[in-house]
């Protein structure tokens, strides 16, 4: 898929110059991040859901907050974040999911599967192998 602004505008709201400058730059990053984890599963009929979900996320990155430092505080715990922190991701979680969903499962690059542990790590030295006591004399 090629990300262009021409293909996102029809998604974004009316933005000033130093806004468009910096959505033109993210789409740079965008483009290649859906097609690293997409690759050919973003067919021309899908491709408006992909456009859409960039442009949610160029949206809510251009109105994140300035400052970094939140703080929030319940009773005696306290919360502090800081721009690293608000910068993290460029989709949520439940967005990444929904587009899983769209193409099938199992299209993205990331797997995990779950194997045991050998029994020796697992059992630690309770772990006696199968050994006879005595060897046969031949």
């Amino acid at each position: 898929m090629d990300l262009t602004r021409a293909k996102l505008d029809p998604f974004l709201p009316t933005l000033s110059t130093a806004q468009s400058t910096k959505v033109n730059a993210w789409i740079t990053v965008l483009g290649p991040l859906l097609n690293q984890r997409y690759g050919d599963a973003i067919t021309t009929e899908l491709e408006p859901v992909f456009v859409s979900a960039a442009a949610d996320a160029i949206i809510r990155r251009l109105e994140r907050p300035r400052s970094g430092a939140l703080r929030e505080r319940v009773g005696p715990a306290s919360i502090d974040r800081d721009a690293r922190f608000l910068l993290a991701a460029w989709f949520l979680p439940e967005e990444l999911a929904q587009l899983d969903d769209l193409v099938g499962a199992g299209t993205g690059v990331i797997r995990s599967h779950r194997t045991p542990a050998p029994d020796e790590q697992r059992f630690g030295n309770r772990y006696r192998p199968e050994v006879p006591d005595e060897l046969p004399i031949w």
